[in-house]
């Protein structure tokens, strides 16, 4: 009976055993269903760990604010500035030293060879010309060279066809000699040049046209300001800032067209030569005292 209840004990025992096995497993559950696995742990851990680098980083940027403003003894309080704004232009007329002349020579053929070909002996006459005029290579260069096709549209066969082959060859005279403008006109049309134009007046150095401008423009631009600060019941005070605004300095185109006439002789056209206008703008910035 003893063995019998020893081993009733025993298994009695045993079963506390399981029982405590099943509080271990109730225990486990309860760290399952309320406690911290080790992986959410670590989680939890780098979360805490930015929040406090955010923590840290606020700490600090407020702490050099405040180190700033202690620098400049307090909190720094920028006063706007009075001023004015204005913008000015001026005009200056000058003489041209420089014409330039448009020349063209066009010439029609059956095929582009033979317009190219008769285009060029055309041009080479009208160089020879104007190399007999006293005009050297520096003052003839070439503007531009083309050869296309005449076309019309035929009404019969709703096509555009070809007719012919038309060349030109253009250059540019450059003349510093504006006497000379006249001249070269008649010079080039009795040479065979179909289209003679221009002048086209210029300075050849606009330097000192433009720096003469713009002291006018900013007279003009400080006088304006003068003029609104007496009214505001203000002083002038210096210039904060100075900008150009912009330097016209347009070539003229005279107009003059002449077409050629194959004259043995050709009377110069009449041309005087047209003043040219530089202007310049500029805007200036003044402080204003009370």
């Amino acid at each position: 009976m003893k063995e019998i209840a020893g081993t009733n004990a025993r298994v009695e025992g045993g079963n506390t055993r399981e029982g405590g096995g099943n509080t271990r497993e109730g225990g486990g559950n309860t760290r399952e269903g309320g406690g911290l696995t080790p992986s959410r742990r670590a989680a939890l851990s780098s979360i805490v760990v930015a929040v406090a680098l955010v923590a840290v980083a606020l700490v600090a940027g407020c702490t050099s604010q405040q180190d700033t403003s202690g620098t400049n003894g307090g909190e720094t309080v920028t006063q706007p500035i009075d001023s004015i704004t204005v913008s000015g232009q001026g005009t200056i007329k000058a003489g041209p030293d420089e014409a330039v002349i448009t020349v063209t020579v066009e010439t029609d053929a059956p095929d582009p060879q033979q317009a190219l070909d008769a285009n060029s002996k055309g041009m080479q006459s009208v160089l020879d010309r104007l190399k007999a005029e006293g005009l050297d290579d520096a003052s003839l260069q070439t503007a531009n060279v083309a050869v296309f096709p005449n076309r019309r549209w035929d009404e019969k066969t709703n096509k555009e066809v070809t007719e012919s082959y038309r060349a030109q060859n253009s250059i540019q005279v450059i003349l510093t000699d504006l006497a000379r403008v006249g001249p070269v006109f008649a010079a080039a049309t009795e040479a065979g040049a179909g289209t003679v134009s221009g002048p086209d007046w210029r300075l050849s150095d606009d330097g000192v046209a433009v720096s003469q401008a713009l002291e006018k423009a900013y007279a003009a631009a400080r006088a304006k300001a003068e003029t609104l600060a007496t009214a505001a019941g203000v002083q002038l005070g210096e210039v904060l800032s100075v900008q150009e605004s912009g330097v016209q300095a347009p070539p003229v185109f005279y107009g003059e067209r002449a077409g050629a006439t194959f004259d043995t002789a050709v009377q110069a056209p009449p041309v005087n030569p047209m003043d040219l206008e530089v202007i310049g703008s500029v805007t200036v910035t003044f402080r204003l005292d009370k």
